[in-house]
């Protein structure tokens, strides 16, 4: 009898051992849920802040775009203006009854007009560069509210699960 009692009482002190040890497993499984569930917290509220640094690029190079496009527009009107003006006496000069005068207006006048055509090609250049980068202000702006969005629902989706996790790891705690 001293064998069975012995034996007995062995099985006993294995089976509340076995019992800890997988309490134990189990918290730490659940304790490990936990910390994941905060880890994609984290990502996704990494996401929001790497979207809403997109958004504010997006609205600060649009910003950028709007002021040159305004500068350019009085720079316009300065190269016209400035065009028109060098005309004015070379016309009057085409009234003239000295032939070699008239000619040598004409000669000027052409040569304003390659200089005008230039400087109208240049400043068509920056013109479209200009409004390339408010349309890719646009786009970033765009690309960042959709990130946004979807960074949200990660969060919120997320948060849920973190909730339950840790609701079910603090079950287990309270029963242990």
């Amino acid at each position: 009898m001293n064998k069975f009692t012995l034996l007995f009482g062995f099985a006993i002190v294995l089976f509340l051992y076995t019992a800890t040890y997988a309490q134990d497993d189990k918290l730490q499984k659940l304790e490990d849920k936990v910390n994941a569930a905060r880890a994609k917290v984290e990502k996704a509220e990494a996401k929001i802040a790497s979207a809403d640094s997109l958004i504010s690029e997006g609205k600060q190079k649009m910003q950028e775009a709007a002021n040159e496009v305004r500068a350019l527009e009085v720079e316009q009107k300065q190269m016209e203006k400035a065009h028109f003006n060098a005309l004015k006496p070379l016309e009057k000069r085409l009234r003239s009854r000295d032939k070699d005068e008239v000619n040598s207006a004409k000669s000027e006048i052409k040569q304003a007009e390659t200089k005008f055509k230039v400087e109208v090609k240049e400043w068509n250049n920056k013109y479209k560069v200009a409004l390339k980068n408010y349309e890719n202000g646009q786009k970033m702006i765009a690309k960042g509210e959709e990130n946004l969005k979807k960074a949200k629902d990660e969060k919120k989706a997320a948060e849920a699960a973190l909730k339950e996790a840790e609701k079910a790891y603090q079950k287990a705690a309270k029963n242990k």
